[in-house]
This record gives C-alpha cells, sequence and structure tokens, in this order.
C-alpha cells in the first residue's frame, strides 16, 4: 500500500507527517508553500482586492485582526504548539528521508504530474490549500483529509475557534474524512470531539486535536488498506463554514469575553 503525502511546512504537519511516516509506507511528500506578499505594491494589491470584494468595512475588521494576530497571539500560539508536539530539545523537522516536491499551489500541474509518476494508493493531505479533482482523484482507493473541526457543523477556516464563539465546547475536535469536490464535506472515516477545559486555550485545543488526529488518520489508512473501512453522513445536521474573512477584530474581542465566561463552567 503506497501512500503519498500533501502537506505545508507548520509545526502541526510536521508532527503529522512524522507520524504518519513512521508508522506506513509513504513514497512521496508534497509540500505547498504559497508565497506571502513581500513588497508594498503587492500588500496594497491584496488590499484592494479585499475591498472590491468584500467591502471597506469587513476588509478592515480583518486586517485589524491580522495585525492584533501577529503583535500578540502568533508567538505564544506558536510555543504551545512546539512545547506540546515537539517536547523538550526534539527538533522540528521532518524524521524521513523520502522525496519531496515544494510547489506554489498544490493544484499545480507539477505537483499532478509528481503524483501521476508515483500512482499512489492513498493520498494523505495535513493542511494544503483546497484541492481540485484533478489532484485528489490521482489515487487508486482515495484521498483522506484531517479537518481540525467537527463536520459538517464546523467545516473549512477557524473551527475551534468558532465551536467555542458559539459556546459549544463538545463540538472541538477532529475528522478523518474522504475529499470530495467540496470543503471538508466528504464521507466521514472517524470523528471524535476532545475535552475542553478550563486550562485550555484554542493552541492547546489545536494540539489535542492534531495529537487525537494523527492517531485517527493511521487507523483510516490501516482499514483502507485492509479493505475493512465504514464511512457515514450525519444525515439531518445543519451544515455551516467560516472563512477566514470571517474571523475580525470585533468577533475576536466577543470571543473573548464569550470564552471567559463559558470556562468558568469547565473542569
Amino acid at each position: 500500500m503506497k501512500l503519498l503525502i500533501l502537506t505545508s511546512y507548520t509545526f502541526p504537519n510536521i508532527y503529522l507527517v512524522n507520524y504518519i511516516t513512521g508508522r506506513h509506507r509513504v513514497v512521496a511528500k508534497v509540500i505547498e508553500r504559497r508565497p506571502r506578499p513581500s513588497t508594498m505594491k503587492e500588500k496594497m494589491a491584496i488590499r484592494s482586492g479585499l475591498i472590491q470584494k468584500y467591502g471597506i468595512l469587513k476588509t478592515l475588521n480583518k486586517l485589524l485582526y491580522n495585525k492584533y494576530r501577529s503583535h500578540f497571539i502568533h508567538e505564544k500560539r506558536e510555543a504551545v504548539l512546539r512545547r506540546w508536539l515537539f517536547p523538550g530539545n526534539s527538533k522540528v523537522e521532518y524524521t524521513a528521508d523520502i522525496p519531496t516536491l515544494e510547489v506554489r499551489d498544490i493544484n499545480d500541474q507539477s505537483c499532478k504530474d509528481f503524483i501521476t509518476r508515483l500512482q499512489p494508493d492513498i493520498i494523505v493531505v495535513c493542511g494544503t490549500t483546497v484541492l481540485k479533482p484533478g489532484i485528489f482523484q490521482l489515487s487508486s482507493k482515495g484521498t483522506i483529509n484531517i479537518h481540525v473541526g467537527i463536520t459538517p457543523e464546523y467545516r473549512s477556516a477557524d473551527p475551534i475557534f468558532w465551536a467555542l464563539y458559539n459556546g459549544e465546547p463538545d463540538k472541538v475536535g477532529v475528522t478523518i474524512h474522504f475529499v470530495d469536490q467540496g470543503i471538508d464535506t466528504g464521507d466521514i472515516i472517524y470523528q471524535e470531539a476532545v475535552e475542553v477545559t478550563k486550562e485550555d486555550d484554542p493552541a492547546t485545543l489545536y494540539a489535542k486535536c492534531i495529537q487525537r488526529g494523527a492517531e485517527l488518520m493511521s487507523k483510516a489508512i490501516e482499514d483502507i488498506a485492509g479493505g475493512t473501512v465504514k464511512t457515514y453522513r450525519k444525515e439531518g445536521v445543519e451544515g455551516g463554514a467560516h472563512f477566514h474573512m470571517d474571523l475580525g477584530i470585533i468577533e475576536y474581542l466577543i470571543f473573548l469575553r464569550r470564552f471567559r465566561k463559558l470556562k468558568r463552567n469547565l473542569y
């Protein structure tokens, strides 16, 4: 059973890749490294496009949150994830020496050609942008994804944040599902909630979901390889999806107040 991993370079995704390559036959990985705007001209072009698409108020709300996050959230979050996923003096690095392709966009033709040559049985997705059918249909036994959220209730971006924002700690968890043409809409293989305690914050909860998700992803691979995989859909459950633009400074300030109140009722 040949596996190929599609991923991006973050602490949680490196942890996931190491977990899978340490337990299964992974023939290669593709790392998506999307370029970030580096000049003021590029940044202004992006902001202008956002204003045209979403309006000035929503764009300003998002940009203020991004600025706040970069100054007050990002560094602390990264420290928490590193401590949980790479404790002690563990190096944050890939542990398996396997063929690797780096691309700017996971749907690039170079990625498609790379996968086609290797003919994997299963494609495992750990943190990329949305896959097009021309990529996820290249595996003979299917493409599976880890989503750090409970689907279909919390799909797409920031699922832990929105579950807590809505006062639903029981909807903080992880889903392993087959990839289809929707965003986190594929048939569910495994899904579990993680415990939310008063000691937690979004970063620790994300780490918990990644650790449990790695175990469930490995089980799903074993099930597919053994021909025993079972899937299901949650019929009658209303689905929902939030996108990156939905989380701005106003939503974050509301979240802080609501989360403090929620934690008073937790153990």
